[in-house]
């Protein structure tokens, strides 16, 4: 085939083209299904093909902002440490509260109990006695009313007591909104506690213990 052929052909082709694109315009499907035999071809356009996308494409699951995860509260418990200079200072430790426990009844329960395993790894510790039992815990109006056993004031000397008494005050404080809390121990409120005879004021506060 000689050049001059080829190039014959090309300009027909091209007129061909744009008398098919005159004629039908952008409807090519139109035209080519009007000639038998040949194969059913399914044209669309940028915009239909667009609209497919957006049916075939998975959901994107949404969640409701409104459904918020709702923190556990906490209770606030005061053991003992020592700083980077070896000066002794309360530790607060938060632990969480099961369902259904009272926040002041779980924080003096956690704090008989002493520190955990890890906390007593990062240095805290308790001066309160081990054997010292919570007999009751009540609650009427503003008032708190906490009784423990007499264990609690025995052992240790003045410091020691000081410092018990100090982890039960931030401790009760600290978990109450605008109560009053008392210290009762074998049912009889506190006034003067330990052997050397420390003075206590009620209902207790930081200045409990002040003279």
């Amino acid at each position: 085939m000689s050049n001059f052929t080829k190039i014959v052909i090309i300009i027909l082709l091209v007129m061909s083209f744009f008398f098919i694109k005159e004629k039908y315009g952008n409807n090519i499907e139109h035209f080519l299904s009007s000639f038998d035999g040949l194969p059913k071809w399914e044209f669309k356009t940028k915009k239909e093909k667009k609209q497919e996308e957006v049916i075939v494409k998975k959901p994107v699951e949404q969640h409701n902002n409104n459904e918020v995860k709702q923190e556990k509260e906490t209770a606030d418990i005061y053991f003992l440490a020592l700083d980077a200079n070896d000066n002794g200072i309360y530790k607060k430790v938060q632990r969480e509260i099961p369902e259904g426990e009272s926040k002041i009844d779980y924080a003096i329960k956690e704090l008989l109990k002493g520190p955990n395993v890890i906390e007593k790894a990062q240095g805290a510790y308790t001066e309160i006695p081990k054997e010292t039992k919570l007999l009751s815990l009540k609650k009427d109006g503003n008032k708190v009313i906490i009784n423990f056993s007499s264990d609690f004031q025995y052992g240790g000397g003045t410091d020691s007591i000081y410092s018990r008494m100090m982890q039960l005050i931030k401790t009760s404080v600290n978990n109450t909104k605008n109560k009053k809390i008392y210290l009762y121990l074998d049912g009889k409120q506190v006034n003067i506690i330990g052997g050397e005879g420390i003075m206590v004021t009620q209902p207790l506060n930081e200045k409990s213990l002040e003279i």
